[in-house]
C-alpha cells in the first residue's frame, strides 16, 4: 500500500487511511521517504539523457529567448503568427442564392419523378382494363359466330 500511495495509486478512502496511519506511527514515515527515495532514484539518476545537440536542434526552429531586456518598442517579439481562416485560392466560392436554386431544382426533379411513377401505374392500370375488354369483346365475337 505505501508503494501505491507514492505513485498516487490509491483511493480516497486508502488515501485517508494512510494519511491517519502515517500520523499514528512514525516508522510508516520512515518507510515511505525510502520509498520515494528509491523510486526517484530509479526514474531520475538511472535515466539515460537524450544528446545535448538533440535538444539544440529541436529547439533550433521556436527562438525562445526573448533578446529584448531593454524594453524597446523597435525590436520586433518572437511570436508566431498562425492564420486559421482559409485561403480563398484554394476554395471555389458559390453564391448564396445558388443553394436556393439547387434546392428548387431537386424538389422539382422529386416531384416529377413522384408524377413519372404516379402516371405509369394509371397507364398500366387503363392498359390493364383495355387488354380486359379486348379479351371480353373477342370471346363475345367468338360465341356470335358459332
Amino acid at each position: 500500500m505505501v508503494e501505491s500511495y507514492v505513485l498516487g495509486l490509491t483511493s480516497p478512502e486508502e488515501s485517508a487511511e494512510m494519511a491517519f496511519m502515517l500520523e499514528k506511527h512514525p516508522e510508516l514515515r520512515t518507510e515511505l521517504e525510502a520509498v520515494e527515495r528509491t523510486y526517484h532514484r530509479l526514474c531520475f539518476e538511472e535515466a539515460v539523457l537524450p544528446p545535448r545537440e538533440l535538444r539544440e536542434r529541436t529547439l533550433k526552429p521556436y527562438n525562445w529567448a526573448d533578446t529584448d531586456t531593454g524594453g524597446g518598442q523597435d525590436k520586433q517579439k518572437n511570436y508566431t503568427f498562425i492564420n486559421i481562416q482559409p485561403n480563398k485560392e484554394n476554395y471555389i466560392t458559390v453564391h448564396k442564392v445558388w443553394k436556393w436554386i439547387l434546392l428548387t431544382a431537386f424538389l422539382l426533379f422529386k416531384f416529377c419523378l413522384f408524377l413519372a411513377i404516379y402516371f405509369y401505374f394509371k397507364y398500366r392500370q387503363v392498359e390493364e382494363r383495355r387488354l380486359e375488354r379486348e379479351k371480353i369483346r373477342i370471346e363475345q365475337q367468338m360465341g356470335t359466330f358459332r
